[in-house]
């Protein structure tokens, strides 16, 4: 693929700000062990230990807000004075814009996998199949990026498209439950059983760690299918905002 071309360039572009990634890292482990010693002892229902289970829905959560790193990039060399520097460069602008979303994807996927093994080994929480885990993370990274470009494509303040990419983050974690208890009515249960991607993923880890097989793979092509759709709103909404 040609857009590998412009990989290396976005590589070192990323690497050259190595204390956002470096926070990026370290927040997500901070707040993991934070809230591991606040639900030390608790169990659930079943009397298995409940931060086994919150572990693996942070994970989740962090991979809602990874499309932030992309969008930066995005806005930072496309939409400031930065763009004339760009273009004056001697590769093609639009696969270099698509090799930005291809690493914050990347370093998403890494941030969990690195999350992963900081919450099994550490705090021993079940995440099961791994390579499964890994999948699931990554349609969330894949979904997160795309919808946070499409935010940034769509409107001309970028303030706007952040305070919207929150919006769709933090949306969702409510709606999930993970605030505060939401009512167990038919909109709730929808929303969290078709259509919410962090419900969507754990049901799916979840899912093929209970041998429901059936049932984790719905949940993912779900996922998959949305990121696919959106994936095609995107690429009409970026190819009208560069050019």
């Amino acid at each position: 693929m040609r857009v590998i071309s412009t990989m290396k360039f976005t590589f070192f572009r990323m690497v050259r700000e190595y204390i956002t990634l470096l926070l990026l890292l370290v927040v997500p482990i901070v707040l993991l062990t934070v809230f591991s010693f606040v639900l030390e002892g608790v169990t659930t229902e079943t009397g298995e230990p409940l931060i086994n289970e919150q572990n693996v829905i942070f994970v989740l959560v962090f991979q809602m807000f990874g499309g932030a790193l992309a969008m930066a990039y995005i806005h930072t060399d496309f939409f400031t004075e930065r763009k004339q520097r760009i273009y004056a460069l001697p590769f093609n602008q639009t696969l270099y814009a698509f090799s930005i979303m291809v690493c914050g994807i990347v370093y998403s996927v890494l941030l969990g996998i690195v999350l992963m093994t900081f919450s099994e080994f550490v705090f021993g929480a079940d995440w099961g199949n791994w390579l499964w885990a890994i999948y699931i993370i990554f349609l969330l990274a894949l979904l997160s990026n795309i919808v946070c470009l499409m935010f940034t494509f769509s409107v001309n303040n970028f303030k706007i498209a952040e305070r919207l990419s929150e919006v769709y983050g933090v949306g969702f974690v409510i709606l999930a439950g993970l605030i505060f208890p939401v009512p167990e009515n038919d909109f709730f249960v929808f929303v969290n059983t078709y259509v919410n991607p962090i419900t969507l993923a754990a049901d799916a880890i979840y899912g093929m760690n209970q041998s429901h097989a059936g049932e984790a793979w719905f949940r993912s092509n779900i996922l998959l299918i949305a990121s696919g759709v959106l994936f095609i709103v995107m690429l009409i909404l970026g190819k009208r905002k560069i050019r």
